[in-house]
């Protein structure tokens, strides 16, 4: 019931951080579509000549009507400047609209700032200037006369403002779309899958941030919502089922497997970093660790297993030993921070390789065993009870179990 509602939470948080994700993706996604139909229309300005576009821009008036038109603006000039720069200069233009507002301008041009003829010269003389917008931006700036004008554009370059948007939304999309995943496994299938891994979701969430990556590429590669689109949903495709069918087979077959342990009868006693649980009377102090000897097993709160020992209240028989399942008990399942029991020898050998700056991959790794035993009489007879230890002293709780069961007989 415990891990039920465990899922339960965790779905939860995993939902709301998917939310938030996709929902600021989304947002990315409509700037980027806004973005790339701006790309698209303003192709279409150039007026067609004999079938071909000429480089003159639509300008609404008699002729052309809003929106496929550049609108027309006349401004005064209340100030310039300028920035020596080693590729092109930088100028500023300080205009003021119709309506009293104040517009600052600032483009690079490879024209020379004494150059009269150039945009920046004839502003500065106190020439007309005319703007022409296009949706809200500039992209047009035209100075002089209406028979004697210079022109500065806006270079357009198609898909420069889709890119960013539609990369972004792609990444946080792929970040997004895994704890979703993650919520619905947890909440619809998390009972059923008893198995102490997080495959459910970890696997998932790193597929569909490869397929955010793949879709930030196409944005830059090829910026057209469509392109992105196929490239997300072709990458998650093709990684995510292989990858579901690959790790279905690895938790039937590997994690579900029975540990091949041989007990082995403890020559002394001493305390084991484990635990165990159960119901009633077996539902023992979960803090402290385990102690084995030739003949007993139980637990004691002393790390050094001299004072304090507790034997466990019945015999018991081992059904199976196990990796731990998301359904245990923390004490029994614990993952990390467990140590394996080392005498004085393998101690004294451990800190002579600490001093000699071994790496840690060169250590003994460990990982936790479950035991599933059964109670043979007395207290809570019939039950189940689980014991768990690294795998390097499972043998030594297996032979303890046996004897200490022989003893209660």
């Amino acid at each position: 019931m415990r891990t039920r509602v465990g899922d339960f939470v965790r779905a939860g948080v995993c939902l709301l951080i998917a939310v938030a994700l996709l929902g600021t993706a989304r947002q990315f996604w409509r700037e980027a579509e806004a973005a790339h139909r701006d790309d698209t229309d303003f192709t279409k300005l150039a007026i067609v000549e004999n079938g071909r576009a000429t480089s003159e821009l639509k300008v609404c008036g008699d002729r052309y009507r809003e929106p496929d038109c550049m609108r027309r603006e006349s401004v005064t000039v209340s100030d310039t400047g300028f920035e020596a720069n080693r590729s092109r200069p930088k100028y500023t233009l300080v205009l003021t609209r119709a309506d009293h507002r104040t517009l600052e301008l600032t483009y690079r041009s490879s024209d020379a700032p004494r150059d009269r003829d150039s945009v920046y010269g004839r502003a500065q003389a106190g020439q007309p200037v005319t703007l022409f917008w296009w949706r809200g931006s500039v992209r047009l700036i035209q100075a002089g006369t209406p028979y004697d004008t210079a022109t500065v554009r806006t270079t357009h370059y198609p898909g420069r403002l889709f890119t960013g948007p539609a990369a972004l939304a792609s990444l946080l999309a792929g970040l997004g779309l895994g704890p979703l995943w993650a919520a619905m496994w947890l909440a619809l299938s998390g009972r059923r899958h008893p198995l102490a891994m997080a495959w459910q979701w970890l696997a998932p969430v790193f597929v569909f941030f490869a397929a955010g990556g793949v879709g930030a590429f196409v944005a830059w590669a090829a910026p057209r919502p469509r392109a992105v689109v196929v490239g997300f949903a072709v990458t998650a495709v093709v990684l995510l089922v292989p990858t579901l069918l690959w790790l279905r087979w690895w938790a039937r077959n590997w994690l579900a497997r029975a540990a091949d342990v041989e007990p082995v009868r403890p020559v002394s006693v001493h305390a084991v970093d484990g635990g165990v649980s159960g119901t009633g009377p077996w539902n023992l102090d979960l803090k402290h660790p385990l102690y084995v000897g030739p003949d007993v097993i139980g637990t004691t709160p002393d790390p050094n297993a001299y004072v304090a020992l507790r034997p466990l209240p019945g015999p018991l028989r081992v059904i199976t030993v196990r990796p731990p399942h998301r359904s245990d008990p923390h004490v029994v399942r614990r993952q990390y921070g467990i140590q394996p029991y080392l005498d004085e020898a393998t101690r004294a050998q451990r800190e002579a390789q600490r001093r000699g700056y071994t790496s840690r991959s060169q250590l003994e790794s460990t990982y936790p065993l479950v035991a599933v035993c059964e109670v043979l009489s007395g207290p809570g007879q019939g039950s189940r009870v689980l014991i768990g230890a690294p795998h390097q002293d499972m043998p030594e709780v297996l032979g303890a179990i046996a004897a200490h069961a022989g003893q209660r007989r």
